[in-house]
C-alpha cells in the first residue's frame, strides 16, 4: 500500500518513476536547456523540472551539473563525416576544406548553439574542458592528422583546436567586430592557410 501511494503521489506531480526513462528524460532536457541557455544559466532544478523528475535524481545519476554536461556532450558532427570531407581533395587542400567545414558547422543555428555552450562551459569548468579536449581531439582532430600522415598529430590537433575555440569566442560569443559580421566564406578563406599549416606544415623543434 505504501509503495502504491508513493507511485500515485509521484504520478500526481507529473514525475517519472521509471529509472531508465527518468535518466533519458534528464539527458534530453539537459541537452535542450544547455544549448538554449548555456551552462551557467541552466540549473539542476530547471533540468529536473523540464524532465519531470525530482532534482535529487539528477545528482543521483550524474553527481553534478558538470558531470551531466560531460555525460551528454558529443561532437556536433559525425567524426567520420568530418574527416572524409576534409580529406576529400587530399592533404594539400585539407586546411581549406577544414575551414569551410568548421564555418559551415558554426553557421548552422542548432549546431552553433551547442558548440557555443561547450566552449563557454569549458572555460568555466576544468572537468568539462577535459571532456571537450577528449571528444574533439581524440575522435576528430588526432585521427585526421594521423590520416594525413603528419608528424606529432596530438600537438597539431591542439593547434587546430586553439583556432577553433578562438574563432567561436571571437565571432559567436564575444561577437567582436568586424569578425562577427564578416561573411562566413570570407572568414573561411582567411583562416584556411593557418589550418593548412597546423595540419601539414613544419613544426618548430620540440
Amino acid at each position: 500500500m505504501a509503495e502504491q501511494a508513493k507511485k500515485a503521489t509521484a504520478a500526481k506531480r507529473g514525475r517519472r518513476t521509471d529509472g531508465g526513462q527518468a535518466k533519458e528524460a534528464i539527458q534530453e532536457a539537459a541537452w535542450r536547456l544547455f544549448a538554449e541557455n548555456g551552462f551557467d544559466r541552466t540549473s539542476v532544478r530547471q533540468i529536473a523540472l523540464a524532465a519531470h523528475v525530482d532534482p535529487m535524481l539528477v545528482t543521483h545519476y550524474f553527481k553534478t551539473k558538470a558531470g551531466l554536461f560531460a555525460a551528454i556532450m558529443r561532437p556536433p558532427v559525425e567524426p567520420s563525416e568530418a574527416i572524409a570531407f576534409v580529406l576529400a581533395e587530399g592533404p594539400d587542400h585539407a586546411g581549406e576544406r577544414m575551414a569551410a567545414f568548421i564555418l559551415r558547422t558554426l553557421e548552422s543555428p542548432d549546431r552553433r548553439k551547442w558548440i557555443v555552450a561547450m566552449v563557454r562551459a569549458a572555460t568555466a569548468e576544468p572537468e568539462i574542458a577535459a571532456v571537450v579536449r577528449e571528444r574533439f581531439a581524440e575522435t576528430i582532430l588526432i585521427p585526421l592528422a594521423e590520416a594525413i600522415g603528419s608528424s606529432d598529430p596530438e600537438y597539431r590537433a591542439t593547434l587546430v583546436m586553439s583556432q577553433l575555440i578562438g574563432l567561436a569566442m571571437t565571432r559567436y560569443i564575444a561577437a567582436v567586430e568586424p569578425m562577427a559580421s564578416r561573411p562566413a566564406d570570407e572568414v573561411a578563406a582567411d583562416i584556411a592557410e593557418t589550418f593548412q599549416r597546423y595540419l601539414t606544415g613544419p613544426l618548430s623543434a620540440g
